[in-house]
């Protein structure tokens, strides 16, 4: 049996009723052939000769013979006829139904010449003088047995009743052809598989890290949309508490169930502690009337100022002790006596960074003190500012156990800072989180710069897909609204989208990026590392690349943890 490519034929091809002649020629070649021969089924290549435009070329099968050269095969199924009167050939099918053709015996002359100039590009090929033939197959007419046109000679044409015995016949275009090219050389060794190589080639292209962090990263998305089913089962409630570890969809939930609320006509304040996270949801709610999306020290200005109460000027001169913890506070209480305004519905994300004193204050915010509605979410193993948390009494705990953020490798490195009951992650496996080892702090900038043109220049990740964020910059070198290499940064991403944005771990908190570059871990306070390092690792959804000592990298992954020794 000759070696046919490809074996099995496609489904497609199967299932075609207009490829059925193709079909039994596939089958007679594939079952008569001795294994010499190397058969070609649908081939297509394109070349280009020197000064000219590129040139298309197809056949219905391709025979390469290690002694004998190579042989074109075009196919023409169902009754053939010819008009000598036009030129035209037709072909009628099982229906009695006729189609016009073009001329078999013209296509396969042009497909041999067409293939011949593709080998004459070859390497090797190229060298020699090629045995090249061509041959028209009428699987379903029978032979008239006299020449069809005057360039269909007999030796170069295949009927029905010629299947049978169709090795027989390819020999026969073979000596045909090689008495018209009595220079032509022998194939060199090796003919065959550079044919194939060529016609048929092997090749498995590894999927880019591009490709691969938007799969992963759609799957993600999806899955936390998914959460939302909680909210659902909470539509009854007036006075949650969520909590849940990094990656929950605490942030998502919090901002659709403040979106639920308005649609259903409520006036509804969504808050929260990190400016950057109340500028990204936002964002991320659009248009929404009713809704107020403000982080806490912000309402406080805002209600402050609408009320008249004076403040100093912060823009040029740092704010007095305690002005964030207790003045600012303070003015939404006072403000409160003087304007009208009030809320029917609060929603607080991040609830674990709200002082204590602070709560008072937005429940006297709302228009209803009793029945009024507050959700918190929370999470404390995200407790940056080392507050005591007392929230408000009365609300139902809730608390999610579904990692829905990151990829089941992120998930796994990030649950090792994590305290609290274990969690499951139902993303994707995702790829590996990347350690790039430096030895002090002076080699940030160019290790971070490499790998920003491996994920942004090598593998197709935009830029508004990542972040760089540093856990401290008392020994880190990158300074915000400077250049890190060839790449500009950011602090407002959504302003500028084709910059690279770098932040602070802390002041990322809350928000995320598919792909997440931390950097400047390497002395962090002891009290705070574990916080900050659970926050920055959980930042990434589907790529962590993490650049930092061996030692540090020791400590984050653990020698029997490790994700990743990759260097670039």
């Amino acid at each position: 049996m000759a070696t046919v490519y490809p074996t099995p034929l496609p489904e497609s091809v199967l299932r075609d009723a207009a490829r059925e002649a193709e079909r039994k020629v596939y089958e007679a070649l594939a079952r008569l052939l001795d294994p010499d021969h190397a058969v070609f089924y649908s081939v297509a290549w394109l070349t280009r000769a020197t000064g000219h435009a590129a040139r298309d070329g197809e056949a219905d099968f391709v025979i390469a013979h290690s002694d004998l050269g190579v042989l074109v095969l075009e196919v023409k199924g169902g009754q053939i006829g010819h008009d000598q009167m036009t030129g035209e050939w037709h072909s009628t099918d099982r229906h009695d139904h006729r189609h016009p053709i073009r001329d078999p015996f013209v296509q396969a002359t042009s497909s041999h010449h067409a293939l011949e100039a593709k080998l004459r590009e070859h390497p090797v090929i190229r060298r020699f003088y090629i045995r090249i033939g061509h041959g028209v197959v009428f699987p379903d007419s029978a032979n008239p047995h006299r020449p069809l046109t005057p360039n269909a000679e007999p030796a170069i044409t295949v009927f029905a009743e010629d299947l049978d015995h169709i090795d027989a016949c390819v020999r026969r275009m073979f000596d045909y052809w090689a008495g018209s090219m009595s220079r032509a050389l022998a194939p060199a060794p090796g003919f065959v598989q550079a044919v194939t190589d060529l016609l048929a080639p092997r090749f498995d292209l590894p999927r880019s890290l591009g490709a691969a962090i938007q799969g992963d990263d759609r799957e993600l998305l999806r899955l936390t949309e998914d959460q939302f089913r909680v909210l659902d089962m909470l539509s009854r409630q007036r006075r949650v508490a969520v909590s849940g570890g990094a990656g929950t969809g605490k942030t998502m939930l919090a901002l659709e169930k403040a979106r639920r609320l308005a649609g259903e006509g409520l006036e509804v304040l969504l808050t929260c502690y990190n400016r950057p996270l109340a500028d990204y949801l936002r964002q991320a709610a659009g248009p929404c009337e009713r809704l107020t999306i403000a982080n806490y020290h912000t309402l406080c200005w805002d209600m402050a100022k609408a009320a008249g109460h004076p403040f100093p000027d912060t823009s040029v001169a740092d704010p007095p002790p305690g002005f964030w913890e207790r003045t600012l506070p303070d003015a939404l209480l006072a403000a409160l006596d003087a304007l009208p305004r009030r809320f029917d519905a609060i929603i607080a994300d991040e609830g674990q960074d709200f002082l204590d004193t602070w709560w008072d204050p937005l429940l006297l915010s709302l228009a209803d003190l009793e029945c009024g509605i507050l959700y918190v979410f929370y999470d404390d193993n995200q407790k940056l500012y080392r507050r005591t948390n007392a929230f408000p009494a009365g609300l139902l705990e809730i608390p999610l156990r579904d990692n829905l953020r990151n990829t089941r490798r992120i998930s796994a490195l990030t649950e090792h800072f994590y305290q609290g009951p274990p969690m499951r992650a139902l993303g994707p496996e995702g790829q590996d989180v990347e350690r790039i080892v430096i030895h002090d702090a002076s080699e940030i900038e160019r290790q971070v710069s490499r790998v920003l043109h491996h994920l942004i220049k090598d593998n197709g990740v935009a830029p508004a897909d990542l972040a760089v964020l540093m856990g401290s910059g008392r020994a880190c070198p990158l300074r915000k609204g400077q250049r890190i290499g060839a790449f500009e940064t950011t602090t407002d991403q959504a302003a500028e989208p084709s910059k690279v944005l770098l932040e602070t771990v802390r002041r990322f908190k809350g928000l995320e990026r598919p792909v997440i570059v931390l950097t400047g871990i390497d002395d962090l306070p002891a009290a705070e590392e574990q916080a900050l390092l659970y926050v920055g690792l959980s930042r990434a959804r589907a790529h962590l690349v993490i650049v930092a000592t061996e030692a540090t990298l020791e400590r984050v992954c653990g020698a029997r943890r490790r994700t990743s020794g990759s260097r670039w």
